[in-house]
């Protein structure tokens, strides 16, 4: 067969269109899995953002729940406390037995959890309550709204009864030498043994209480101590010594040894945990004595020009008076 140009023509022109037809198949074709790539990514971003919004929904959610908690437990022992013969805060909050005048059943919402305690025999009375959902844990007190317990399960912090305290000594600031007094300067000043560094790494450092306090005379105030927690007051202390056996009454007294065992319990390897190393102290003119024989803790509690502090020594007792605010002792921080 004979092929004019007109068929060749013809002939080619199909050609170049099957082959500009193959060619825009391939280009849609790379197109749509591009396209398809980008919705993937999309859809990825767009599920990120979900997770994290349900995330931040749910611990507010977890938030919500555990404040809620403890402001109706709250409620309800202060109820229970008024309702109560002898005035008491119940001893116990355990639901699996029934209602008296020494349990109250506070149930959760959730999953939440309760540790509580109470010292009924302090004045006035108090109580601690912690709810704890996962990593959320708040407490409440007596006295106090739903607030967070930072030192929950902090190792470097130690929960006796009704209260946290830190496990060491404080130790904050910069040295300076014995024979200098601490001032009200953008300075934090210390004081370590001797004028040495490595005493107070391994004792704590002493400080006036001035310095202790940064210049507020507010018992209880944070002063130097980390965020949420407070140089404790004199009755910090008389908590902690009456949960560790003493009576209140023993307490109380001033201006000598006190209670039975409770200084040997504080002391390292006592039953308290708290472990108390005879730090020494800094006298008001400037010299250091005690190392290894005893130490002295202030309070943040007044008493006219003195200051309540705390003895301890080779005494199985615990020394209590007030005292010049010129020497320098240590700090041991009890959380809010």
């Amino acid at each position: 067969m004979m092929l004019n140009n007109k068929s060749l023509t013809v002939s080619g022109n199909c050609t170049k269109l099957l082959k500009s037809k193959i060619h825009n198949l391939k280009s849609a074709r790379a197109f749509t899995i591009i396209e398809l790539l980008v919705v993937i990514a999309v859809i990825g971003i767009l599920a990120a953002i979900t997770l994290v919004s349900y995330s931040g929904i749910s611990a507010r959610a977890t938030l919500a729940s555990v404040q809620t908690d403890l402001s109706n437990a709250s409620a309800l022992l202060k109820v229970f406390q008024v309702t109560n013969p002898d005035g008491n805060f119940p001893d116990t909050i355990n639901c699996a037995i029934p209602d008296s005048t020494t349990n109250k059943c506070l149930k959760t919402s959730g999953s939440t959890t309760y540790s509580y305690s109470s010292l009924n025999t302090s004045n006035p009375r108090v109580f601690t309550l912690t709810a704890t959902n996962g990593t959320t844990i708040y407490h409440v007190t007596e006295t106090s709204a739903p607030a967070i317990s930072a030192y929950a399960t902090n190792a470097n912090w130690l929960t006796i009864g009704t209260q946290t305290w830190a496990k060491t000594n404080l130790n904050v600031g910069t040295m300076v030498t014995g024979a200098t007094n601490q001032t009200n300067n953008s300075i934090l000043e210390k004081y370590c043994y001797s004028d040495t560094e490595a005493n107070c790494t391994t004792y704590g450092a002493l400080y006036q209480w001035n310095e202790a306090m940064q210049y507020v005379t507010t018992p209880g105030a944070q002063g130097i101590c980390p965020t949420n927690s407070h140089i404790p007051t004199d009755n910090d202390w008389k908590i902690l010594e009456v949960q560790l056996g003493m009576t209140q009454a023993q307490a109380d007294v001033t201006n000598d040894w006190r209670g039975t065992t409770q200084g040997t319990q504080m002391k390292p390897g006592g039953a308290s945990g708290l472990d108390i190393l005879f730090a020494g102290t800094r006298s008001s003119g400037g010299s250091f004595s005690g190392l290894l024989t005893g130490t002295l803790f202030w309070t943040s509690s007044e008493s006219n020009t003195t200051a309540w502090i705390r003895n301890l020594s080779g005494y199985p007792t615990v020394y209590r008076t007030a005292y010049g605010k010129d020497g320098a002792w240590s700090i041991r921080c009890i959380a809010n």
